[in-house]
C-alpha cells in the first residue's frame, strides 16, 4: 500500500472545496488529469470511494469527509512545524505572555529573564502580574502562555513543574511586641492588626486556611498589593504582614522592620510554573519553560 503524501492531500482538499478538478486544478496550476490520476491511486490505495462523481460537481461520500477532516489538522500541523523551523533557522524570536505571582515578580524572575533574554534578544515577553487563581484561569484560557504561581492550589488539567522552594515570614514593625523575638507561631500573630494580601493571593489563600483551622478570623487593618507597599505600612506600624522571607530581608536592610521565622509547616512554599500542555507551547515558550525550570 502506498504511503499518503503531502502533494496528494493538498490536490484532495482542493478538490473538495472546490468540487470541481477543473477548479481544483486551476488553484493548484496543474493539469486536471494529473489531480485525477493522483485522487484515483489514492481510492485504489485503500479501496474507499472519496468522492460521488456527478454532473454538477465532485461530492465527498462519508469517507472523504473523514479524511478531509484529517487532512485539515495534518497540513495545519505541517504549516506550524515549517513556521517553528523557521523561527530556529532566523535565531528564536515571537512573543511570550507570562502571568506571575508578585514574589516571583519581586524575588525570581528579573534574573531569570535577564539571562533568558540576553539569550535570545529577539523574544519578546509580556510580563503581568496576577493572584493564583487569575494566573491559572489565564492558561486554562489560553490567556496567557507560562503561568507562575504558589502552590496552595492544585490544577488538575495543567501541567505544572517546581520553580522555586520558598518559605513565608512574618514582618513586623522595630518597636513591636514580637520585634525581640527569633521566630513565632501563627497563633501567637492573631490578637495583631494583619496587613492583608490581595484576595486569592497564595500568601491570603495560606493565611486564610490558617486562621480557619484555629477558629478565628484575621483582623485586616487594610489590603494592599507589592511588597513594597506592605512592607512600608508595616513600617508605620498599621499592622504585621506575612511575607516571602526573601524579600523581607531585603526590606529589613531599608526599613525600620523585623523579620522574624514562622513556626508553621504551611510557611514552607514552592512557586510553581504551569502551561496547559509543554506539546503546544510555541518554540520560544518552550524554551523559556525550560530555562525557568533549570534556574
Amino acid at each position: 500500500m502506498t504511503r499518503v503524501d503531502l502533494i496528494t492531500l493538498s490536490l484532495f482538499i482542493a478538490v473538495a472545496e472546490e468540487t470541481s478538478l477543473a477548479k481544483a486544478a486551476e488553484r493548484e496550476h496543474l493539469a486536471a488529469s494529473a489531480i485525477s490520476k493522483r485522487l484515483a491511486d489514492l481510492e485504489l490505495n485503500f479501496n474507499i470511494k472519496l468522492f460521488e462523481r456527478k454532473p454538477n460537481g465532485m461530492f465527498l461520500t462519508a469517507a472523504g469527509s473523514a479524511l478531509l477532516h484529517h487532512a485539515h489538522l495534518i497540513m495545519r500541523n505541517v504549516a506550524e512545524l515549517e513556521a517553528q523551523l523557521q523561527d530556529f533557522s532566523a535565531g528564536m524570536r515571537g512573543t511570550i505572555r507570562v502571568q506571575a505571582n508578585a514574589t516571583a515578580m519581586a524575588r525570581y524572575l528579573p534574573e531569570d529573564l535577564k539571562s533568558f533574554l540576553a539569550r535570545y534578544p529577539q523574544v519578546r515577553v509580556e510580563l503581568e502580574e496576577s493572584t493564583t487563581p487569575e494566573t491559572l484561569r489565564a492558561i486554562a484560557d489560553n490567556a496567557a502562555d507560562i503561568g507562575i504561581y504558589g502552590d496552595v492550589i492544585v490544577p488538575t488539567d495543567l501541567t505544572s513543574l517546581v520553580y522555586r522552594a520558598d518559605r513565608l515570614a512574618l514582618l513586623v514593625p522595630s518597636d513591636h511586641a514580637l520585634s525581640a523575638r527569633e521566630y513565632v507561631n501563627f497563633a501567637e500573630t492573631v490578637q495583631y492588626d494583619y496587613i492583608g494580601a490581595p484576595k486569592g493571593s497564595s500568601i491570603d489563600t495560606a493565611l486564610l486556611r490558617a486562621s480557619t483551622d484555629l477558629g478565628i478570623a484575621l483582623r485586616m487593618s487594610t489590603r494592599t498589593s507589592g511588597f513594597d507597599a506592605i512592607s512600608r505600612m508595616v513600617a508605620a506600624g498599621l499592622g504585621i504582614a506575612i511575607v516571602p522571607h526573601s524579600v523581607a530581608s531585603s526590606y529589613a536592610d531599608l526599613l525600620e522592620v523585623k523579620v522574624l521565622d514562622l513556626n508553621e509547616q504551611w510557611a514552607e512554599r514552592r512557586l510553581m510554573i504551569c502551561v496547559r500542555s509543554v506539546d503546544t507551547l510555541t518554540p520560544a515558550a518552550a524554551a523559556l519553560l525550560t530555562h525557568l525550570s533549570r534556574s
